[in-house]
């Protein structure tokens, strides 16, 4: 646990790096009438292909999953198009504006790689500008989003990684032509040219915004027929990944291609479906990945009162560094939301992944989320959904108002491969003499949400996360340590 002097510099460290004096000029261009929803002439397809969830105007979900969680998912451009937000509610109605900045102090004792073996803290900022045009040169749509991290506080030469550092540079910058009943299907569409975000289902293999500290973006063409939330849906895509630079303008990556597509159905809801195909071909990088990933995804959608689950199964083949690839993942869960005063929900959680003695050969996550069902990421993120089996995890989400969520998860975690490596950590016993069983963790945190006056322009997070270590530790060659590591955050956020 962490000592009384580390936990006083925890809360002055997190003091003086927060942009508390920025809020005063913004909050005082609210006024009372300026939350009136206004008129939409497109469907939200436009946007991230997401529909808006029926939270009665709660800001928190017991129902909320991996890839929506408030955790992860960019809930500006909801906020934004909603008018829920000071900037946009003032401004005409072809023009919506939203600014959201972020700042959270991180630390953690013990820790659990070979490069960084003991206390490791960190505070991280991100601040973005997000701006879109509409309803004035229908039907198209420009969206533009320009964001800066930074890592004022960091150890080990983190604060100049392109991982937590990426000064002022573009997120988004694309063109929409949005369609109206495509080809006579019924459906609305939205072709997107420029750079964008991608997510695809639950985000294991692809995500955008998310808790951590980077968020992949690409450079290419998308079509997005329906949405992935109700009936049928389809997205195409064909880009080059951006490789971010920590100081310098950013740009796609050159000789890599990332393309794919998602079919997604909702007619049944105790049987909604999605199936997927990624292709990553990466020419000069120094993995040189050619991988091809395929799989489907079965589940019910969380509804108070009824047993859900979820199953989701995916494959990779293809070679990396010429080295012949086949690997899969596969998640399951089965979760009860209570139908209660105070929303309660409770999942069981399973999960494997391949491994194997040739790190080229493990399962890659391409540019999946973890939070949620991993643990915190950014400078911790212990676990890696590749050569490694967790058989026995839990999740609980209370409610015990509407802006308050607490959340609690323990998990434990084996290698799926002895011989294989304890992916993110550098350490790998190839004789597998170290056994399997890496520890279990315990994850909890406490989100709050106030809904009134200026502070419903905030938000508040706190948590903590345990790891009880395992004998790997004991046994494993280069290890940092049996002590158990514990991990702390605080982390506030604005949004205007």
């Amino acid at each position: 646990m962490f000592s009384k002097n580390r936990l006083l510099v925890y809360l002055i460290k997190f003091s003086l790096f927060g942009y508390f004096s920025w809020i005063s000029g913004v909050f005082a261009a609210e006024t009372k009438s300026t939350e009136i929803e206004k008129a939409k002439n497109f469907s939200v397809l436009a946007r991230n292909h997401k529909t808006p969830k029926k939270t009665n105007g709660a800001p928190f979900s017991a129902q909320e999953t991996v890839g929506e969680t408030r955790f992860d998912y960019d809930n500006l451009t909801r906020i934004m198009e909603n008018h829920k937000n000071p900037l946009s509610a003032i401004t005409p109605d072809w023009l919506d504006l939203a600014v959201e900045h972020r700042t959270r102090y991180a630390a953690y004792d013990n820790g659990f790689t070979r490069n960084i073996p003991g206390f490791n803290d960190m505070v991280h900022q991100r601040t973005r500008f997000l701006m879109e045009i509409k309803n004035i040169i229908d039907p198209l749509k420009f969206t533009l989003e320009l964001t800066d991290i930074r890592a004022p506080l960091a150890n080990f030469g983190q604060g100049q990684s392109n991982v937590f550092a990426n000064h002022f540079d573009f997120t988004q910058l694309h063109l929409d032509y949005l369609f109206k009943n495509f080809l006579g299907t019924g459906y609305n569409a939205t072709f997107e040219v420029g750079r964008f975000l991608l997510e695809t289902g639950e985000a294991r293999l692809l995500g955008g915004h998310r808790w951590g500290t980077l968020t992949p973006t690409f450079d290419g063409i998308r079509l997005v027929v329906g949405n992935e939330q109700e009936k049928w849906g389809l997205q195409v895509f064909g880009t080059r990944p951006v490789n971010r630079e920590p100081t310098h303008m950013d740009w796609n990556t050159p000789e890599t291609y990332f393309s794919g597509l998602q079919i997604t159905n909702r007619d049944l809801p105790w049987a909604n479906f999605d199936y997927y195909f990624l292709q990553l071909n990466e020419g000069n990088k120094l993995r040189k990945r050619n991988l091809s990933t395929t799989g489907f995804r079965l589940f019910a959608k969380p509804v108070a009162g009824q047993v859900d689950y979820e199953i989701e199964s995916m494959y990779q083949f293809g070679d990396t560094q010429n080295t012949k690839v086949f690997a899969h993942r596969h998640h399951g869960e089965i979760g009860y939301s209570f139908k209660t005063a105070m929303p309660l929900r409770l999942v069981y959680l399973f999960d494997f992944s391949s491994g194997s003695q040739d790190p080229n050969k493990n399962f890659d996550i391409l540019y999946a989320k973890r939070r949620v069902e991993y643990g915190p990421t950014g400078m911790f993120g212990p676990w890696f959904p590749s050569n490694l089996f967790s058989p026995v995890g839990f999740r609980a989400t209370f409610i015990p108002r509407p802006d308050v969520r607490l959340m609690m998860s323990h998990r434990a975690y084996w290698l799926a491969n002895k011989h294989g490596a304890y992916v993110g950590s550098g350490l790998q016993d190839p004789t597998g003499q170290a056994g399997t069983f890496l520890g279990n963790m315990l994850d909890i945190s406490v989100g709050w949400a106030p809904q009134w006056s200026y502070l419903k322009r905030m938000s508040f997070d706190i948590g903590y996360s345990h790891i009880f270590k395992g004998d790997y530790f004991d046994k494993v060659p280069q290890s940092p340590g049996m002590a158990d590591t514990n991990y702390g955050y605080t982390m506030v956020t604005f949004k205007f």
